[in-house]
């Protein structure tokens, strides 16, 4: 956990996931805490950020090789060139990642025997906030928006979502298999 008031997690090649104080803060739940980390595990799984570092190092060997090309010495283009791949390294995963990633993490969570709702209610938390709030700026700029998440999952997942809401959860299971033994 990162002892920082601004709300973000995010997860870096080879499995290690960050959150911060801020957005643990702002949870509820464990289900809600189990949603975000599942979804970072998506991330991980899925190998968004490899894939994502791989497309910036050639958009860098790109922008290199027109740089090389360039007869005359404008630093100030070449400088535009260099930053290229600091800019999507900033504006974060694609959009299609993300949103594949809330739908991996909630299956992940709820298979783990947490409430499928948990990330959605995350996401209903951060739609409510102030899109203006400095806490929110980099989860605002690296991520698309709670609510076009929201609207992605309810499109392509209420069947799946209402279907693991109503299978047990971890306590009950928990008691069940006590119960069996």
């Amino acid at each position: 956990m990162l002892e920082a008031p601004q709300l973000n997690a995010f997860a870096v090649p080879g499995g290690t996931i960050f959150l911060t104080r801020g957005l643990v803060e702002r949870m509820r739940s464990e289900a809600e805490l189990a949603g975000v980390l599942s979804h970072e595990i998506a991330h991980v799984l899925k190998k968004h950020h490899l894939k994502a570092i791989q497309k910036n190092a050639q958009a860098g060997l790109a922008a290199e090789a027109a740089s090389m090309a360039m007869k005359d010495s404008n630093s100030e283009a070449r400088g535009k060139l260099a930053s290229f791949g600091t800019e999507m390294y900033a504006r974060g995963l694609d959009k299609s990642d993300e949103l594949e990633a809330d739908r991996l993490g909630i299956v992940i969570a709820a298979r783990g025997g947490y409430d499928a709702y948990g990330l959605p209610a995350v996401l209903q938390t951060l739609q409510a906030m102030n899109p203006q709030d400095s806490g929110l700026a980099l989860m605002f700029k690296t991520h698309p928006a709670p609510a076009e998440r929201l609207g992605a999952l309810g499109e392509k997942m209420q069947p799946t979502l209402d279907a693991y809401a109503a299978q047990p959860q971890l306590a009950e299971r928990f008691r069940s298999f006590l119960g069996s033994r």
